[in-house]
């Protein structure tokens, strides 16, 4: 078999970086780049570009955008990172489990916009439920999302792990406090919804993984539901996925804790639901580097030449 040609613009970043750990043991990938003084000349990228299969952009909006101009019109496949293209209706959006058409249009289309982390784990838990007709679009969502500091790439990065550190890194920070956080024009694009949900995301003192916690007032929504009925859409909505899973509910699920890391280091996702049939919370917990970054992009990637979309994936 002849491999497929990959090439990664930006793999020097955090995303970067892990899309190039999971492709490059990849018998069926060969990896393409420009030379280290070409990393930001547009023409040599152009170049490469022409050779390959795939193009990953790891890269700033600006920068995603600068890149676009000069490949678009390349017949190589696009997959990029950044949230330059995040709701541009010309732009397939890189996340499959959200329905057929969705992943016929990874499969099809030559542009694929990778979906933000904390998107991820808002669209996880919403989206079934708009779609299921159990939440209307105008309901006033109320979102936390807890990240590890990888999330905020490698200058981030250096602030945790530097020594000393400072002594406000060790205790869990809330930011994005003007509410125009960068994902929420997505969520809000592709749940359907009229309005945007109030945002809370907080970054932690540990390296990656995320928990993503929606709540539902029962009494708000447009018909009668309760826990069990939001417990049995998810897991019919995600019944054929091999990356995300729905945890079935028990009684013992409202007890013990969950943990914002269980799934570092890999490419899953699962759904808990618990609370009771007056306030339920739907939690999506994945890994913001994984189906939160690269995992989801390899996964499009897959999809997009036709391989089984796990191919290469650490699923846990």
């Amino acid at each position: 078999m002849v491999p497929y040609k990959v090439f990664i613009v930006g793999h020097e970043g955090t995303t970067g970086l892990r899309i190039h750990e999971r492709l490059s043991d990849r018998k069926d990938i060969e990896l393409l780049a420009t030379a280290d003084e070409d990393r930001k000349n547009v023409e040599a990228i152009k170049e490469v570009a022409k050779e390959a299969d795939t193009v990953f952009l790891c890269l700033p909006d600006a920068a995603s955008k600068e890149i676009m101009d000069a490949i678009g019109e390349l017949p190589c496949k696009v997959i990029d990172t950044s949230t330059a293209f995040r709701t541009a209706d010309d732009w397939a959006y890189g996340f499959p489990e959200l329905g057929a058409d969705y992943k016929t249009a990874i499969a099809r289309e030559k542009h694929i916009a990778n979906p933000g982390c904390h998107a991820s784990g808002m669209i996880a838990c919403i989206a079934p439920l708009v779609k299921a007709g159990l939440m209307p679009t105008d309901y006033p969502f109320t979102i936390t999302s807890l990240t590890g500091y990888s999330g905020g790439g490698k200058k981030m990065i250096s602030q945790y792990e530097s020594e000393p550190k400072d002594y406000f890194l060790y205790a869990p920070r809330q930011y994005g406090l003007s509410q125009q956080h960068k994902h929420l024009p997505e969520v809000q694009h592709v749940c359907g919804l009229s309005e945007a949900p109030i945002f809370i995301p907080i970054v932690d003192n540990y390296y990656s993984g995320m928990e993503v916690t929606v709540g539902i007032h029962s009494r708000l929504c447009q018909k009668p539901i309760n826990i069990n009925i939001v417990q049995q859409a998810l897991e019919n909505f995600y019944k054929d996925s091999r990356i995300i899973t729905v945890v079935p509910f028990t009684e013992n699920s409202n007890t013990g804790m969950l943990n914002a890391n269980q799934l570092s280091n890999t490419d899953s996702m699962k759904i808990y639901v618990t609370g009771n049939d007056e306030r339920i919370m739907v939690h999506a917990i994945f890994d913001n580097l994984g189906k939160g970054a690269s995992g989801a992009a390899v996964q499009c990637m897959n999809i997009a030449l036709g391989l089984p979309e796990d191919t290469g994936l650490a699923l846990g």
